[in-house]
C-alpha cells in the first residue's frame, strides 16, 4: 500500500487528500456500535496489509466487498458517512494501481453521498477535492474545476479552525494549478495568492508530510506570477527548499512534489534569464521520468512540459510564455 505521503503527493500534487481521509476513517468507525467498529475497522486493516503487500487486487476486493456491505446496511447516518470513507480510499488505492474506471466511479459515489449527509461541513469539502483532483490527474480539467472550486467554497464557509488551515491551503493551490491549465491566468494568481496567504497564517502541522502544504502553495503562486509576467523566482525558490527538506528528511523522497518545484523554478529563472535554470530543467525531466503511473494523464503532461522546457533552454531559443503549454 503506498505510504500516507505516497498518497498524499499523488493527490495534493499532484499531490491529494485521500491519505487524510483514511487516516479520518478509523475515527469516523468509532461512531458504529462497538461490535461493527471492530469489524469494520478490521476488515479495512486487512485490506490495507494485501495492498501493501504487493497484492494490490486482494486488497482492493476486499474493500469493494466492504464497499458493498455497508451500501446493503447504511441505515444509519455513521453508516453512511464510514462508506464515504472507505470509498475514499478504495479510489486512492484504485488510481494508484491504474484502475482509473473504478477510481472515478468510487470518488463520484462518495461525492454524492457527501452531498446528502453534510453538504457544508469540511468533510464534504474534502471528498468534493477528492473527486476534482480524480478527475485532474485523469487530464479533465474542465470538470475538475468545477469540484475544486466548489471545495475552496465549502471549505471556507465551513470550517475556520486553525487546523483547517493547511487543507484549505491546498484545496487552493490546486485550484490554482487547474485554473492555469484551463488558460485563465488571473484567477489562478488570485487563488495561488490565497493558498500562500492560509499556508502563512496555519500552525505548525503536526503531520510530517503535510509540511509539503506551504511548498504546494508556493509552487502554485510562482507558476501563475510567471505566467502573468511577473518574477517568481523568490516563491519558486521557497517551494524548492521546502521539498529538498522534505526530500533530505525522507519525509517525501523522490516524490511529484519536488519534480514539480524542479521544473516550476526552471521555468521561473528562464523566463528571467536564470543561467541556473538549465539545471533544474534537466533534474525535473529526470525526475518526471523515474515518477510514471499507469494511466496518470497528469504526470504525462508534467513529463511532456519539463521535457519541453528543456528542449527550449539548451535549444537557446528565446522564452515565451505563449509556447509553455500547460
Amino acid at each position: 500500500m503506498p505510504s500516507g505521503a505516497d498518497l498524499f503527493e499523488l493527490f495534493f500534487m499532484g499531490p491529494g487528500l485521500l491519505c487524510l481521509l483514511l487516516l479520518v476513517l478509523f475515527a469516523i468507525l468509532a461512531l458504529l456500535p462497538r461490535s461493527a467498529h471492530r469489524r469494520h475497522t478490521r476488515r479495512v486493516e486487512r485490506a490495507a496489509k494485501l495492498i501493501e503487500s504487493g497484492r494490490t487486487d486482494a486488497g482492493l476486493t476486499r474493500l469493494a466487498r466492504e464497499i458493498a456491505r455497508l451500501r446493503h446496511r447504511r441505515s444509519t447516518p455513521a453508516r453512511a458517512t464510514v462508506l464515504v470513507g472507505v470509498l475514499g480510499h478504495y479510489a486512492s488505492e484504485a488510481l494508484v494501481a491504474g484502475h482509473t474506471d473504478a477510481a472515478l466511479a468510487a470518488a463520484t459515489e462518495a461525492a454524492e453521498l457527501s452531498a446528502r449527509l453534510h453538504p457544508n461541513d469540511l468533510r464534504h469539502a474534502q471528498v468534493l477535492y477528492v473527486l476534482g483532483r480524480t478527475l485532474a490527474r485523469l487530464g479533465h480539467d474542465e470538470r475538475a474545476l468545477a469540484h475544486l472550486r466548489q471545495a475552496v467554497l465549502t471549505g471556507d464557509a465551513a470550517d475556520h479552525a486553525d487546523q483547517a488551515l493547511t487543507v484549505r491551503a491546498l484545496f487552493a493551490a490546486n485550484t490554482s494549478m487547474v485554473l492555469r491549465r484551463t488558460g485563465d491566468t488571473p484567477a489562478a494568481l488570485t487563488m495561488a495568492t490565497r493558498a500562500v496567504h492560509l499556508a502563512s497564517i496555519a500552525p505548525p502541522e503536526p503531520v510530517p508530510y503535510m509540511q509539503a502544504g506551504s511548498g504546494f502553495a508556493y509552487t502554485a503562486l510562482a507558476l501563475a506570477q510567471t505566467d502573468s509576467g511577473l518574477d517568481g523566482r523568490v516563491a519558486a525558490r521557497t517551494a524548492l527548499e521546502t521539498f529538498r527538506r522534505l526530500d533530505q528528511e525522507k519525509i517525501l523522497p523522490g516524490g511529484e512534489g519536488i519534480a514539480l518545484a524542479c521544473y516550476t523554478a526552471a521555468y521561473a529563472g528562464h523566463r528571467q534569464g536564470d543561467e541556473q535554470a538549465v539545471d533544474l530543467a534537466r533534474e525535473a525531466a529526470e525526475r518526471f521520468s523515474d515518477l510514471g503511473r499507469p494511466g496518470d494523464a497528469l504526470h504525462e503532461r508534467r513529463l511532456a512540459d519539463a521535457s519541453r522546457l528543456l528542449a527550449e533552454i539548451t535549444s537557446g531559443r528565446p522564452a515565451t510564455p505563449a509556447e509553455d503549454p500547460r
